[in-house]
């Protein structure tokens, strides 16, 4: 354990949130340009829609048996959009790409078999796009029109797509999320970022922000993961986080996860269970005529490749973790099942360590500062992005200081932050 706490101490902590990636290759044709993504964990398959030719496939999690799960224009299938897995149906939007006779569709198919449950075909005379979709636990569909300000859900007494929520606030949303307790939509709109809409009141109940770029987004642990990938800058495309407060009805701060592959890189949306993240690295949109739906450059085609992102603790690598509490910050190094770091406490002015043995989520050993030495507890969240802290001094071994300190993953590189109506500080 000496030996990592002093590799630790020569460390400089600039890393961006540690993730445990993995890349598979598929064997689809190379001129699908892939929209939406879901992922089936009880069958490990992985279903893929098609913009360019209005079909879904699907292979296995490792690339393996790549096939049809629709042939092209099945059931009225048009361009593919966003998709998601409830149970054993799958979920699938399309669209016509051109706006002349424009039309849409939402299919729910048998993820089995591929046959098809309803159809729920939208041909109206605006020009609309239904781009991404959400279900709540009860079954309420939700979905986004990037091209209007509504939003779309099925009636279940007519059984038809209506419109539920209709707003210029929320104008060009994209993707789309739900809460855990149902009762927060988040929308991500082009124009004003992302909004959060109570679903009992349909009253939007956080302002606008700059939040842009956004197209997949999901619910993940009292936060927001989305990948943006329009930003003017593209060194700023990338998987980020979003932090919410306790109740989830504002964003506290941000996290950026990691950067694409290539600056060049269009990802889309994506699929989340559990811990672990799947996108296709490249949809290669920018090599696809949407007017005419045509490839634009056949040659420059490449084969696609699906990420795979754990965002917990890999127990086969070296993790750097930035966390700021309410009186300093702590670095950590997490190596299979030691830890080791430093911290320094702003209101003593001291520097100190700390290292100890991980047990799941649980780190037990000591600390050491200019005050003295002892033991502490660090009880990790699911994703080890916030802890508690309990210690106690060597001098008063009967005391024991709980639930001390509480530090959260350092968002960004300001020197304090508020989360959960505390302030953390990082300096």
């Amino acid at each position: 354990m000496k030996a990592l706490y002093w590799i630790f101490i020569f460390i400089t902590f600039s890393f961006q949130a540690q993730t445990s990636d993995d890349s598979v290759e598929l064997a689809f044709e190379k001129d699908l340009i892939p929209e939406g993504i879901a992922i089936h964990p009880q069958s490990k398959k992985v279903y893929i829609n098609s913009l360019a030719k209005n079909k879904i496939v699907r292979c296995n999690l490792d690339g393996s048996s790549p096939e049809n799960f629709i042939k092209s224009n099945e059931f009225g299938y048009l361009s593919g959009f966003g998709m998601t897995i409830k149970g054993d149906t799958l979920f699938a939007l399309g669209n016509t790409l051109p706006k002349i006779n424009n039309k849409s569709i939402l299919l729910l198919l048998d993820v089995s078999s591929g046959k098809l449950i309803k159809s729920y075909p939208l041909n109206i005379s605006d020009f609309i796009y239904l781009n991404d979709i959400a279900i709540g636990s009860d079954g309420k569909i939700y979905i986004t029109d990037s091209e209007s300000n509504n939003i779309y859900t099925v009636n279940t007494s007519t059984d038809k797509l209506e419109i539920f929520y209709s707003n210029d606030e929320v104008k060009h949303s994209n993707g789309i999320t739900i809460s855990e307790d149902d009762q927060l939509l988040y929308l991500a709109s082009y124009t004003s970022g992302i909004r959060i809409l109570d679903l009992d009141t349909k009253t939007l109940i956080n302002q606008p922000n700059d939040i842009k770029g956004i197209d997949g987004m999901k619910f993940y642990n009292n936060s927001l993961i989305a990948i943006v990938n329009s930003r003017r800058d593209a060194k700023l495309n990338g998987v980020y986080r979003y932090f919410l407060n306790e109740d989830g009805s504002k964003i506290m701060s941000t996290e950026k996860l990691c950067s694409f592959s290539r600056i060049s890189d269009i990802p889309t949306t994506f699929d989340l269970h559990d811990n672990t993240m799947y996108f296709v690295e490249d949809s290669q949109l920018d090599n696809l005529d949407q007017e005419n739906t045509a490839i634009l450059n056949p040659s420059q085609l490449e084969n696609y490749r699906l990420k795979i992102s754990n965002f917990g603790m890999d127990k086969n690598s070296v993790h750097a973790k930035r966390y700021c509490t309410e009186i300093g910050r702590f670095d950590l190094l997490f190596d299979e099942d030691e830890v080791a770091g430093a911290y320094y406490l702003k209101p003593k002015n001291a520097l100190g360590s700390v290292w100890g043995k991980l047990n799941g989520n649980v780190m037990t050993g000591r600390w050491h500062d200019a005050d003295g030495a002892g033991d502490i507890v660090i009880t990790f969240n699911d994703d080890f992005s916030f802890f508690t802290a309990d210690y106690r001094a060597d001098d008063e071994p009967e005391k024991w200081y709980k639930d001390s300190w509480h530090g959260s993953l350092r968002p960004n590189d300001d020197i304090s932050f508020d989360f959960n109506n505390k302030t953390y500080l990082c300096e």
